[in-house]
């Protein structure tokens, strides 16, 4: 494939279809940015998606911090994750039915509404001084449903914005904003904590989600039909596997796994982003516990240095999606496969370390790993999926997610009963491991 002009018009896949007219493509030298410049209603997305971002990088420390603080567990912890993952189990793929259905941006402008009360309440159960750990947990199976909801919508969109010629890099620079989000707001959560209390948190938290939701409005709204009249040219006659009103849900997803069935690569893709994840996400849920135990003195400082190193996790995040950003749509099964060793080596070293500023140095390196896993694993799965099934393949990616908290509570299991330090490395090593075994695999290291 020839990148000698920047422009990689290929589809990644012969079944994969845009949702929208392909945006202008402009030669430029560098093109890292080239979603955000050419794309207005990206920059209205991403704009939106900031808000919200930061509201969930911010609960990942009020949460965590309040669920150990409360209880002194991992358990509560890893019981936190099945809470909010579980939901998924039984309402993703229905997700990823409306997500093809109706619009999604009103889909996700709904749910951040949602969230929004959520995070409201447990700010008003905190000024009031009720929280209990029952509070949190209600709050979270609730967000858990609205995710069910959100996240299919969310992902499936970017590809109907952006065309698919940009997926790579509007994928990377989605990833490159999360990661500028994380650089402030779990540290700023953190001095919140220590200074005003995580009551200020919440409330915060749901004023970022209420202009979230203000600021996704100038982004078009599209659904199934419009989505099918711009891929076939303007005809307002949907094509057969477009979803139809009166089509039952069941029958939908049962078309999805069809369709699945015909596309090997797909199918392991999805494989992959469920077994990495259920080995990468416990370094999150797990930090504020580990941190607690093994890197700090008392709850105040513990509070800080989660944030600390969580915006050090994001700037190696940064690094990563930017490179990612501006690489060509190539070598990218190698690049994935890289990424989680990167991720689990780092992971090892992370657990061992008993110092903080040691740490602070390995957690930037895991972020690298961490920026790649996530991009190019979503990357390769959305260029490859046929827009007519996209929020149902990204339903899927969430139901993993919803399995996933099984293992990632038996880890928080095992963190409980032999320490956060061997859970964590043998999690690592599991990761390097898996890694090893794709290299084996050339229908997934050759991909391009």
């Amino acid at each position: 494939m020839s990148t000698d002009s920047g422009d990689d018009r290929r589809p990644a896949s012969a079944g994969a279809v845009s949702a929208a007219p392909e945006p202008p493509q402009r030669e430029r030298r560098f093109r890292t940015f080239d979603s955000l410049i050419d794309v207005p209603a990206f920059r209205w997305y991403i704009l939106a998606m900031t808000g919200n971002w930061g509201a969930l990088q911010m609960q990942q420390v009020a949460r965590g911090f309040l669920a150990y603080e409360i209880t002194g567990s991992f358990a509560a912890l890893g019981f936190l994750e099945l809470a909010n993952s579980l939901p998924r189990v039984v309402l993703a793929l229905y997700g990823g039915v409306l997500a093809d259905r109706l619009s999604r941006r009103a889909i996700i402008q709904t749910g951040q509404a949602l969230v929004a009360i959520f995070a409201a309440v447990i700010a008003v159960l905190l000024f009031t001084d009720q929280l209990k750990f029952e509070h949190l947990i209600l709050a979270t199976i609730a967000q858990g449903i609205v995710n069910s909801f959100v996240l299919p919508a969310r992902q499936s969109m970017i590809p109907e914005i952006v065309g698919v010629n940009r997926v790579m890099n509007a994928f990377a620079l989605n990833v490159f904003v999360l990661n500028v989000v994380r650089l402030a707001a779990p540290a700023l959560a953190g001095v919140l904590i220590a200074v005003a209390g995580p009551s200020w948190v919440f409330a915060l938290m749901a004023l970022m989600n209420v202009l979230a939701v203000l600021a996704l409005f100038p982004v078009p709204i599209t659904n199934a039909r419009t989505r099918a009249a711009l891929a076939n040219g303007g005809s307002t006659e949907a094509p057969a596997t477009v979803a139809k009103k009166d089509r039952a849900g069941l029958q939908a997803m049962k078309e999805a796994l069809a369709y699945l069935r015909t596309e090997r690569v797909l199918i392991w893709l999805l494989l992959i982003h469920g077994f990495s994840s259920t080995l990468a996400l416990p370094y999150q849920r797990l930090l504020p516990g580990f941190v607690r135990e093994v890197l700090s003195t008392d709850a105040d400082q513990a509070a800080v240095r989660i944030g600390l190193l969580l915006t050090m996790t994001a700037v190696g995040a940064l690094i990563g999606s930017l490179l990612i950003a501006s690489l060509p749509s190539r070598r990218r099964g190698k690049l994935l496969i890289a990424s989680m060793a990167i991720f689990g080596v780092a992971l090892m070293a992370f657990a061992a370390s008993e110092v903080l500023w040691f740490s602070m140095a390995i957690v930037l390196v895991l972020g690298i790993g961490q920026a790649g896993r996530q991009s190019l694993v979503n990357i390769l799965i959305q260029t490859r999926a046929n827009d007519a099934f996209r929020g149902r393949v990204s339903s899927i990616m969430l139901l993993e997610d919803g399995v996933e908290s099984l293992g990632i509570f038996g880890i928080a299991m095992f963190a409980e009963a032999a320490g956060p330090q061997w859970a964590l490395g043998v999690v690592g090593l599991a990761l390097i491991g898996l890694g090893g075994f794709l290299w084996t695999v050339r229908l997934i290291r050759d991909l391009d």
